[in-house]
């Protein structure tokens, strides 16, 4: 829970008098920037509402609520704390109150444990390791166990995400792929049975991470049928979406389905699919701020590149390749050798290649050197950088460049 959440929730009229009047001076505490006084004036509150009963269970349901929110509360303020221990605190605290809460308000006792989830997930996103993302997805199984798919849709379908979310995070700091297969298949099992209406935010959440997860693997695999459900699922977000409200997110979509379209229009030598993956990648790139995220814009150019040299196969004019070749010294210019030697030596081997079309085409012996040259550089740079699998899959380029120049030199 964030700041201007936490301060509006204390807002909000909770309990009896003395409740609210420590609510209210635990509003003020935290509007101070005093975190410790208003735990203390919250802690009081509970202390209130349990009123020295030894068995909570037996207290009024209002009373277990008053206790559980407070308790809540409390924990948005470990939260706002930033350290793992308070980040630890805070999960803690998430588990008490949605336990206190119980079957007294079945649906804010699962929102609270959901909270909890996304605090252990934060703890390894904040902070590193993989324990907080270990606790959370053991949470989350369990709490999914209680949940209906068509009873509780929403509830299921926030679960589902944050697990999804959480296996993806994993997945990024192991490596491990059958991780990220899980969770695109909790993406497609969290959205089957949420309607768009019920939960607009989370439905759109869904079906773009659902969307990343398929380019990300259907690249990887060359699986078509999963590029094809990335398409139609990003196109579904794409088709409601109001790009002047969420920009990013819209940005995100815009570009994952251009991956898709264009992995899909290399293979299939599809010129309409590949066109579109341009005219994608170009918009984004186009709201891109190239001072402030100059990697990011690089990338784009790096794919757009890509995209014209499978165009370039399709097409009899060489000015297609020579776009290409451009659009790759473009992409050069941001990923310098010095600070990012494995993007460097991509962009230089990627614009090897339309160097390579061109020279073959124009019975150029120097173009066909240096696209030959930039080959072998790259390689060196890849295995000098500790990145010899990225090195190994150039190799064939690399017999491919040496037999154009020996066939160029004979004739």
């Amino acid at each position: 829970m964030d700041f201007l959440a936490l301060t509006g929730r204390l807002g909000v009229p909770l309990g009896d008098e003395e409740t609210r009047r420590q609510r209210a001076e635990a509003a003020s505490a935290l509007a101070a920037g005093r975190f410790a006084d208003a735990d203390k004036a919250l802690a009081q509150a509970e202390l209130h509402s349990i009123g020295g009963s030894s068995d909570l269970s037996a207290l009024p349901v209002a009373q277990r609520l008053w206790i559980g929110e407070n308790r809540a509360d409390r924990a948005g303020i470990s939260f706002l704390r930033t350290t793992p221990d308070a980040y630890r605190e805070a999960a803690g605290r998430y588990g008490e109150a949605s336990a206190l809460i119980g079957l007294a308000d079945i649906d804010r006792s699962r929102a609270v444990a959901l909270a909890q989830a996304k605090a252990l997930a934060r703890l390894s996103e904040d902070f590193g390791g993989r324990d907080g993302y270990d606790a959370a997805v053991t949470l989350l199984r369990r709490l999914l166990e209680g949940l209906d798919s068509l009873e509780d849709a929403v509830a299921f379908a926030g679960a589902q995400d944050a697990l999804a979310a959480t296996l993806e995070a994993l997945a990024e700091i192991t490596g491990t792929e059958d991780l990220r297969v899980e969770a695109l298949g909790r993406c497609r099992t969290g959205v089957e049975n949420l309607h768009r209406d019920e939960a607009p935010l989370l439905w759109h959440a869904l079906t773009v991470r659902f969307g990343r997860l398929a380019v990300t693997l259907g690249e990887a695999r060359e699986d078509d049928a999963l590029l094809e459900e990335a398409v139609t699922a990003l196109a579904s977000v794409l088709a409601v979406w109001d790009r002047n409200r969420d920009e990013a997110h819209w940005l995100e979509a815009e570009h994952m389905i251009s991956r898709a379209r264009a992995a899909l229009g290399g293979r299939r030598s599809d010129l309409a699919l590949l066109e579109r993956a341009f005219n994608g990648f170009n918009r984004v790139a186009k709201a891109v701020d190239r001072t402030r995220e100059p990697l990011r814009w690089a990338e784009l150019q790096d794919q757009m590149g890509g995209v014209l040299v499978a165009m370039g196969e399709r097409y009899r004019e060489p000015v297609v390749f020579e776009e290409a070749i451009a659009v790759f010294a473009a992409a050069l210019e941001e990923r310098r050798r010095e600070s990012v030697p494995l993007l460097w030596a991509t962009s230089s081997a990627n614009q090897a290649l339309p160097m390579m079309r061109l020279a073959e085409r124009r019975k150029d012996p120097v173009l066909a050197r240096q696209a030959l040259t930039q080959i072998a550089v790259a390689i060196e740079a890849m295995r000098s950088a500790g990145f010899a699998a990225n090195a190994k899959r150039l190799e064939a380029h690399l017999i491919k460049a040496g037999a154009l120049v020996e066939a160029l030199h004979k004739a």
